[in-house]
């Protein structure tokens, strides 16, 4: 589970980022920034699959997917691709939990009527 814990970590970082955009004068063209509170979305989505253990991340990573989804023409393109991509990979990656299994309370080998004890016919 490293790699969903990495992946979202870069995620994350890359939301901050591009959310914030940079404060350094030597880019002549502005990079194009994801509004500051879909960034927030999409990293604490994230933090939410990276915090939750095994299949019970599938629910956090399926809303996390479909957020993005839902805001794609709200992030830049050039951040769209690779958000979209990791969001899928992650989605797919965690398996969905099974239904606990249900309790045979018929009737069991070996256990037929009990005779009564104690009673002489």
């Amino acid at each position: 589970m490293r790699w969903r814990s990495a992946l979202l970590a870069a995620s994350s970082w890359a939301l901050v980022v591009a959310g914030c955009g940079g404060s350094s004068a030597q880019h002549a063209k502005p990079r194009p920034k994801i509004p500051a509170d879909l960034a927030r979305q999409l990293a604490a989505d994230a933090d939410a699959v990276a915090s939750t253990p095994g299949c019970a991340a599938r629910e956090a990573a399926v809303k996390l997917q479909t957020d993005v989804i839902n805001s794609i023409r709200r992030i830049p393109q050039r951040y769209r691709e690779q958000l979209l991509s990791a969001a899928n990979d992650v989605a797919s990656r965690i398996p969905e939990c099974l239904p606990p299994k249900k309790e045979d309370h018929g009737k069991h080998k070996g256990h037929g009527k009990h005779k009564k004890h104690g009673r002489d016919d």
